[in-house]
């Protein structure tokens, strides 16, 4: 008796083969890991660079709030991390709760693309890959929308459980 190949055992083997370690980097993913590199580390140098005065007297920028006049999940983010890039962690949260937590997440992921920049290595990337499930990020999306939505309820219905962000 024959064994028919299956149908998704290329998939199975091209996942084996992205887990391995000391697998090169292809140039789509040196310029994934490039970007995340590049665009978190200007994130996090323009919250230490930007005043915390400057900051929450700032313009209003975010095209929901001047819609609406209510916040969305990522207003106050900006503040937050300027506040918690300048040791003031109460107010970082207070601007928005997820603030620290994506600050955290930005800059591990900072470091997870220069190491795999660095090494030019996939390890790094697949290790990263293999704890953050579709399962977890749509969570977090959605327990940060959830977080979004009570802030603006709040702040239409003036219950004021959230600072005023303007």
């Amino acid at each position: 008796m024959t064994s028919e190949p299956r149908a998704d055992q290329g998939l199975q083997d091209a996942a084996v083969a992205t887990a391995e370690p000391g697998r090169a980097l292809s140039s789509v993913s040196l310029a994934g890991a490039a970007t995340v590199a590049g665009v978190g580390i200007a994130g996090i140098a323009v919250a230490c660079a930007w005043s915390p005065a400057g900051a929450s007297s700032g313009p209003e920028v975010c095209p929901f709030r001047r819609l609406t006049g209510l916040p969305c999940p990522g207003c106050g983010l900006t503040r937050s991390w300027v506040s918690l890039m300048h040791g003031d962690v109460s107010n970082a949260f207070s601007f928005n709760l997820f603030g620290p937590l994506l600050l955290v997440l930005t800059a591990v992921a900072v470091v997870i693309a220069l190491w795999s920049l660095v090494l030019r290595d996939g390890a790094p990337l697949d290790r990263t890959r293999s704890w953050l499930s579709v399962r977890v990020v749509v969570g977090f999306v959605a327990v940060w929308l959830g977080y979004g939505v009570f802030r603006a309820v709040d702040t239409a219905a003036g219950w004021g459980i959230f600072p005023i962000i303007t």
